[in-house]
């Protein structure tokens, strides 16, 4: 074993996400998949999330085709009552305390809900102007219901990339656009997460449904529901959803997977139980957003061994992307010689670098790595690019 400060406890960033997945791997299984119901209850219509982060995740209507095919087998000419979004599956309080104010807004801040809807995210089109002149909103699409926006945008030189962001929460009913977006193009998009998901959700739905001539006489309503089960909608299987989650780092997922798995201290002692000291572990999400987790090198190192000796190891290891490759390490390492010998899990925040997974020798051994870089003043990719190459010659 090689190790440098492997007990100091560091902020993980999104190397976090290898621990959650995991985890989710080894506790629910790579068959698992989330489920959400309709339910008919007397004259009103209950859909009943079940968690499932990747609801109408290409577009805001994808599921309403074929939930208007369940009413309409069910014979149901019309809803004369409510529709009701029970999100009840997950805890209410849908994002950490400790996650900041200026990510919460914004489509990788968005939280995990009973009833998750379209990544839980929108997006605002803006109309860019003259450089320091205000960029013109021009639609939000899905538009969230009951919210206003407040538009302080502003357009920044053509080569200055997306520098917007929303402010705003869960239950917001205004959300602020600040920063700026690159003029010199006719339209430019950023994406923030809906205040309110399941009712986005249920106003989206009711209003498909008025579209095609089938009536809905009462209100989207938010509350527990039961009743006669009309459909029942698996999502992807869970070795699709972490493959994903660690290809794509989509923090969503990775708060999903870990408010199935009961939190997190379901998910530490979970570890614990294996045999690793917990000591400095100190988590506040399952995706690594919240700049207050603490974990040291040691312990992602030893979760890795245990994740590849347990029998779901190939799977997990498979999720985690490829060096010059794949996913959010496609670029890392191209060139050199750990493209395609090393499958690791980045994270990166305001001076924040971390890499974690597994480097393949020429010899053919494998080895699990942790190597977590806090504040930096240059980046320090470069040189964890030429530590890696080195110890796959060694």
């Amino acid at each position: 074993m090689i190790a440098h400060r492997a007990d100091f406890s560091l902020i993980p960033a999104s190397t976090l996400k290898a621990v959650t997945t995991a985890t989710a791997l080894q506790i629910l299984g790579s068959e698992h998949r989330f489920v959400t119901r309709l339910l008919k209850s007397g004259d009103d219509l209950v859909i009943k999330g079940g968690g499932d982060p990747t609801l109408s995740m290409t577009s805001p209507d994808a599921e309403f085709p074929r939930w208007l095919a369940a009413l309409q087998k069910a014979e149901m000419t019309g809803i004369k009552g409510d529709l009701i979004m029970d999100s009840s599956h997950f805890d209410s309080r849908v994002i950490p305390n400790s996650w900041p104010w200026g990510d919460i807004g914004n489509y990788y801040g968005a939280g995990a809900w009973g009833l998750s809807y379209h990544l839980n995210s929108y997006t605002a089109t803006f109309r860019p102007g003259g450089v320091g002149s205000r960029a013109k909103l021009i639609a939000t699409h899905p538009k969230p219901p009951g919210v206003r926006f407040e538009n302080f945008m502003r357009t920044g030189a053509p080569d200055s990339g997306d520098q917007g962001y929303a402010y705003g929460g869960p239950s917001a009913e205004v959300v602020s656009f600040r920063g700026s977006v690159p003029g010199g193009r006719a339209a430019f998009q950023i994406k923030g997460a809906l205040p309110d998901p399941p009712r986005s959700c249920g106003e989206g739905f009711k209003r498909y449904l008025l579209t095609k001539g089938f009536p809905v006489d009462g209100e989207v309503t938010a509350k527990r529901g039961q009743g006669e089960e009309i459909h029942r909608q698996e999502g992807p299987s869970l070795e699709k959803l972490i493959t994903a989650t660690n290809h794509r780092s989509v923090n969503l997922y990775a708060e999903a997977l870990l408010q199935e798995l009961g939190g997190l201290e379901v998910m530490k002692q979970h570890w614990a139980n294996q045999g690793i000291n917990v000591t400095g572990m100190v988590l506040h999400d399952g995706s690594g957003l919240s700049p207050r987790n603490s974990v040291t090198p040691r312990q992602l190192a030893e979760i890795l061994k245990l994740a590849l000796s347990h029998e779901t190891g190939p799977l997990f290891k498979k999720s985690l992307p490829v060096a010059g490759q794949s996913g959010t390490m496609a670029s890392f390492g191209r060139g050199t010689g750990i493209a395609g010998r090393v499958r690791a899990k980045s994270g990166g925040m305001s001076r924040v670098k971390a890499y974690t997974g597994y480097l393949t020798k020429r010899n053919s051994q494998t080895y699990a790595f942790a190597i977590m870089v806090n504040n930096f003043v240059s980046s320090p990719r470069q040189a964890i690019v030429k530590l890696l190459d080195a110890l796959s010659k060694k």
